[in-house]
């Protein structure tokens, strides 16, 4: 048997990232050179739910990518992340932040995942991001008032709640995530280009909240 992954595999990874991250800065210049930190997955949920690959930002110039190329669609599951990784960099460097150093408030999250969403749906449409989805617009309204009222301005914290649940009586898992995905969408038919999301604020995302699930 040989030994996963190969040699050539590692590289197409390789390759395919560098894709990525070139596709976002394309349209989101960036100052700081992004850095790619690689590792192989054996997770079940990444293999059955994110075709074989799952990415972290932790700055404005890092982020890691792991992939499992047993699994169909890895390919394009490691550009996606890539993508969708180096989106969060461009975000993190707007805003100064860095996962090891700094909070972010719950709303200034869902401007992050709206902008990375929408990034990845647009320039890696090819990549499964199942997350995105998941809840319609009338599921999310049923917790859009509670999440106004209690979320918004608490800080972010991975796993977050409103985003990854899978315990009994809260918020239903992937939540967030459709719903920043949604916002996200809002905002560019209001006229925000991508480009503008992290200079936004609390009041743009609960309008934009208020418009698509009251």
């Amino acid at each position: 048997m040989k030994q996963k992954p190969e040699t050539d595999e590692v590289k197409e990874a390789k390759d395919l990232a560098r894709e990525g991250v070139e596709r976002a800065k394309k349209v989101l210049p960036k100052e700081e050179k992004v850095k790619i930190g690689f590792g192989w997955t054996e997770k079940e949920f990444v293999k059955e739910n994110m075709n074989g690959s799952s990415g972290m930002a932790y700055s404005a110039n890092y982020i890691e990518i792991d992939f499992n190329s047993n699994v169909d669609g890895w390919k394009n599951a490691v550009l996606g992340s890539a993508l969708h990784e180096t989106t969060h960099t461009f975000f993190y460097e707007k805003i100064d932040f860095n996962h090891n150093r700094d909070e972010m408030p719950i709303w200034q999250y869902i401007l992050d995942e709206a902008l990375t969403q929408n990034m990845t749906e647009k320039f890696a449409p090819k990549a499964s991001e199942p997350w995105r989805k998941e809840h319609s617009k009338q599921d999310i309204a049923k917790h859009w008032s509670k999440i106004k009222k209690e979320a918004l301005e608490r800080k972010y914290r991975f796993p977050d709640p409103l985003f990854i649940d899978k315990s009994e009586g809260g918020y239903p898992n992937w939540l967030g995530y459709s719903m920043a995905y949604l916002i996200g969408q809002k905002l560019l038919g209001e006229g925000h280009n991508l480009e503008e999301f992290p200079e936004l604020g609390k009041e743009d995302v609960v309008n934009a909240g208020d418009n698509i699930f009251l």
